[in-house]
Order: structure tokens, then sequence, then C-alpha cells
């Protein structure tokens, strides 16, 4: 029974925690949300294949190392190298696959961070179950205790920061008209999220000494700030995107003067839905929401018009867009 108990409340603290983090995520992509089945996706594949595939490789890498080197050595390389670079590499591919099948889904820095976030949080809410488990049988109420803190909490953003390294240098790639660009930023973002997770393991391995304690907290709360800024930073952008691109519209009568203030400003799209929904009209409130996603994906295809002025497809969804919001904006009036 007391087995049961533990793997039930590891499930919960393993799980639940990541799925809130996801949701608050999910909060700060404000003006073009990421397509709720591909953001489901994405976490799944992180908390299965990666795993999985992870697993597989890092026993498959480890048997040879084990042969040559001490125990406690085999085990700083595998915690320090080959997790690392085997994790980092299997959460990447759910990036790659959405870049290659959804390109037109990851158009600005901030789609590439929650996507690799989302995967980030799948893989950690799994890894933290197993571990919960490990120390509830293992060790005394205490040790677990203090292991979902740390796992759960102090550092329970660490997957999602590694990750969505890689998911910003995939999207800068996408985003960018220049070759080195294109080039380098995936590759540069992997390696700064294997170097961050190799950085965090090592560190944690000598966590009786104080050096690296401050090295852990110094690189994981490091790489979330860069993030945080690099979001903050993105959905500035974002917004600019749409009070210039979508200014013109007005004059065209694509959309209102009234209607194009109230898309570049967040807040007020809260508002007008939300003033829609307290009077239970539920119809209006939906097709607000999908109205002010359509004027968002106006702006932005406009703006990647401006970028990639040869790219046809995107000037012929620019006006289907244009259409699209015009016919919803008059059946809205």
């Amino acid at each position: 029974m007391a087995i049961l108990i533990g793997i039930l409340l590891s499930l919960v603290v393993g799980i639940l925690p990541m799925v809130v983090y996801a949701i608050i995520l999910w909060w700060f992509d404000r003006y073009e949300k990421e397509p709720m089945a591909l953001l489901i996706a994405a976490f799944l594949w992180g908390a299965v294949p990666a795993i999985i595939f992870s697993l597989i490789f890092q026993v498959l890498l480890d048997i040879p190392i084990s042969y040559f080197v001490e125990p406690m050595a085999a085990d700083l390389i595998g915690a320090t190298f080959i997790a690392p670079l085997t994790e980092e590499i299997f959460k990447g591919v759910a990036l790659l696959l959405l870049l290659v099948f959804f390109r037109k889904e990851m158009d600005s820095p901030l789609d590439g961070i929650i996507y690799g976030s989302l995967v980030g949080f799948g893989f950690a809410a799994v890894e933290n179950v197993l571990y919960f488990v490990g120390t509830f049988v293992e060790s005394d109420p205490g040790q677990f205790a203090f292991t979902i803190i740390f796992r759960a909490f102090v550092f329970g953003l660490n997957h999602a920061m590694f990750t969505g390294l890689t998911g910003l240098g995939l999207a800068l790639a996408r985003t960018s008209r220049s070759w080195l660009v294109k080039i380098g930023a995936p590759i540069m973002g992997l390696s700064l999220g294997m170097l961050a997770h190799g950085v965090h393991n090592g560190s944690v391995s000598f966590a009786d000494l104080c050096w690296p304690c401050l090295l852990t907290f110094a690189s994981d709360y490091g790489g979330v700030l860069i993030l945080l800024v690099v979001i903050v930073w993105a959905t500035w952008r974002e917004r600019n995107w749409i009070v210039k691109h979508l200014a013109d519209e007005v004059q065209r009568g694509t959309l209102s003067q009234e209607d194009y203030e109230v898309a570049y400003s967040y807040l007020k799209r809260v508002a007008a839905r939300a003033s829609v929904l307290f009077r239970g009209d539920f119809r209006r409130w939906y097709h607000l929401g999908r109205y002010y996603r359509l004027a968002t994906e106006l702006a932005f295809n406009k703006h990647r018009l401006t970028q990639f002025s040869r790219e046809k497809d995107t000037q012929a969804r620019v006006d289907v867009l244009r259409s699209q919001v015009m016919e919803l904006g008059r059946q809205l009036r």
C-alpha cells in the first residue's frame, strides 16, 4: 500500500508542476497562440520517445566507457557528457520535425522557445516521476521530500531551458535571410543546451562543495533569465509587427480603426472577449478570438513577406488572410 501511495504521489508531483509551468509559458505567447495539438505533441514527444531513445543510447554508450574507467568516473562521464548529448539530441528531433512538417508555425523566436520548452517539460515530467519513485523506495521521507523540492521546483525549469535554447536556434534559422545564421544558429542553440545541461549535471555531482553549487545556480538561472529576456523582446517585437502591418489594412478597409487598436493590445483583446463572455454570447466570444488570430497571422505573414519577398506561398497566404479578416469583421459588426 505504501509503495502505491508513493507511486501516485510521485506521478502528481512529477507531472503537475511541469503542466503548470507549460501553461504559464503558453500564456506568454500572447498574440499568436500555437496550435494546441502541436503543443501537446511536443510535450508528449519529450515524455515518451525522447526518454526511450535517450535511455537506449545512454546504455549503449555507457557499456564501452565502463570497460576503460572506474565506476565513479564512468558515472561522472555519463552524467556530464553522455546524458546531455543523447537527451538534447533526441529532444531536438521533435523541433526538427516541427520545422520540416509545420514550418509556418515556427515564425518567431518565441515559437522556438515555446516548442522547445514544451518538449523539455514533457521530458522532465517523466524523468521526475522515475527519480521520485526510486527515491521513495530506496530512501527515507526526508530525502524523498528533498528530491521533490529540488527537481520539481528549484531546478524545475532546467529541461525546458536546455531545449528552449535549441528551439531558439532553429527559430532564428527559420526567420533569418543569412545563411550563416541558418547554419550556425541551430548548431549554437543545441550546443548551448548541451553545455548548460552538462554544467548542471557535472556541478550537481560535486554538490557537497560550495563552488559547484554556485556554478549550478548561476548556469541554470542565468539560462532561464536569458530566455526570459528573449521572450519579452520577442513579444514586444510581435506587437510592433501588428502595429506596423495592420495600419495600412485600416486604409484598405480590411478592418476598422477600432478593431485595429484592439488587435495590437493584448489587454484590450482580453477585455473585449471577456465582456462578450460575461454576456453569455459564446459564439461571438469564439469568433472574436478567431478574428484577432487571423488579423495577427495577416500581420506576421506581411512581415515575413518583407523579409522573403520571393515566397509566393506567403503572398497567397496574405491574400487569403486579408479576405478572411474582412469577411469575419463584417459578420461581427
